[in-house]
């Protein structure tokens, strides 16, 4: 089975860990084109040629690199598509991506038998309009499955009309041999924590509910730290709320770390809260934090908004979203009782295990691919007997 990948978040190598573990089986080879450069808005990305048993790394020429809507392949793509003869093209890219609707007019022209499917986050409407809106429609219309990161995604495929089969399975998965429990007793004591320490790591804007969580820990009646990791355009009013609510000295705000750290800073806390926020055109879609927090046997905490609930599942404690008093009787309650932590901690480890390595989301992505193989050849062989029953008999 040939798998053609198509995606820019594959641009990171740790991102790939999902497809060298589809690598890992013997009848499948997997190709991954990339751009050749990504524009991410705060530096730039590289990919490089690779080839390793059964994968390999493709990078080509791309205009408008860095819009994820918009951005699309030179026409050495269609080249690589004719010489790959994949039997399945999944692209990574949206519904309406015009990334996806130039695969398909490729798979038309030079790729007839091979199936084609798509990933998407997107869980609320967006109000596309032209010519995103055609190429949604267009990619719709002429896709043989869809895999979603949320269930909420799945809901929306349909009421846009989308009949084929859907899976819902997020993009990535984690690696529970880099992010497990480990002794974090020397960063702790270069950023002078002691005492129980509430964590966020994430993007700082308002959706992600930080100032929500500063406003929640200013009320707790018990000696705390607040570390916050992560970059963006609320730095400055995390820390004026702080100081407004008299907790400077206990929070602490580390810029963005390399993906390889975050376990670092994940083994210096006692709870990890994810407190998104929905708005008009975005709800949390996955959360991927989260479950690396629970690798990590980390209790957390999450808001109710989008995924979050569903990522959690019964392995953290969820909030309503929004409330800062819930959200502060739940740390309440999880800083008063170790027994809960600990139950936590190991159902948090068991899940991910359970459900969201790397390993995990590889076997349901192949048993999609699989499936979408049976699927065309049933198909084939209904059609086959068709023409032969047609045919007059002596």
């Amino acid at each position: 089975m040939r798998v053609l990948v198509v995606s820019h978040t594959y641009m990171v190598r740790i991102n790939r860990d999902k497809l060298y573990e589809l690598a890992r089986h013997d009848d499948v080879e997997v190709y991954l084109i990339t751009p050749k450069k990504w524009d991410t808005g705060m530096h730039l990305l590289e990919s490089k040629q690779f080839e390793g048993e059964n994968i390999r790394v493709i990078p080509l020429r791309t205009m408008l690199a860095g819009n994820e809507a918009f951005y699309f392949y030179l026409p050495s793509y269609f080249f690589q598509i004719r010489k790959i003869r994949p039997d399945i093209i999944h692209v990574e890219q949206g519904a309406g991506a015009f990334s996806y609707f130039q695969t398909l007019i490729a798979r038309k022209v030079f790729a007839r038998e091979a199936k084609c499917l798509f990933f998407t986050w997107v869980n609320c409407e967006v109000g596309n309009r032209f010519p995103l809106s055609f190429f949604e429609r267009f990619n719709l219309s002429h896709s043989d499955y869809a895999i979603c990161g949320n269930r909420e995604a799945a809901d929306l495929l349909r009421r846009k009309g989308f009949e084929k089969p859907i899976k819902v399975l997020p993009q990535l998965g984690v690696d529970t041999e880099l992010f497990r429990k480990k002794d974090a007793n020397d960063l702790k004591t270069r950023l002078g924590f002691e005492h129980f320490t509430i964590g966020f790591i994430g993007r700082l804007v308002r959706e992600k509910g930080v100032l929500d969580l500063v406003e929640a820990v200013s009320r707790l009646k018990v000696p705390f730290h607040l570390l916050i990791v992560g970059s963006g355009d609320l730095k400055e009013a995390i820390l004026r709320r702080a100081a407004e609510s008299g907790i400077s000295e206990k929070v602490k705000i580390v810029d963005s770390v390399p993906h390889e750290q975050v376990v670092d800073y994940l083994n210096c806390l006692d709870v990890l809260v994810l407190p998104s926020r929905t708005t008009q055109n975005w709800k949390e879609q996955f959360g991927h934090v989260l479950i690396e927090a629970m690798a990590c046997e980390v209790p957390v905490i999450g808001s109710s908004s989008g995924e979050i609930p569903n990522v959690i599942g019964d392995a953290g404690l969820i909030f309503e979203e929004g409330s800062v008093e819930d959200l502060c009787r739940k740390l309440e309650s999880l800083m008063k009782n170790g027994q809960v932590r600990s139950r936590l901690a190991s159902a948090g480890r068991e899940r991910v295990l359970r459900k969201y390595t790397h390993q995990e989301i590889a076997q349901e992505m192949l048993k999609v691919f699989r499936e979408l193989i049976a699927l065309g050849q049933s198909i084939a062989e209904e059609e086959w007997v068709e023409v032969d029953e047609s045919e007059p008999r002596p």
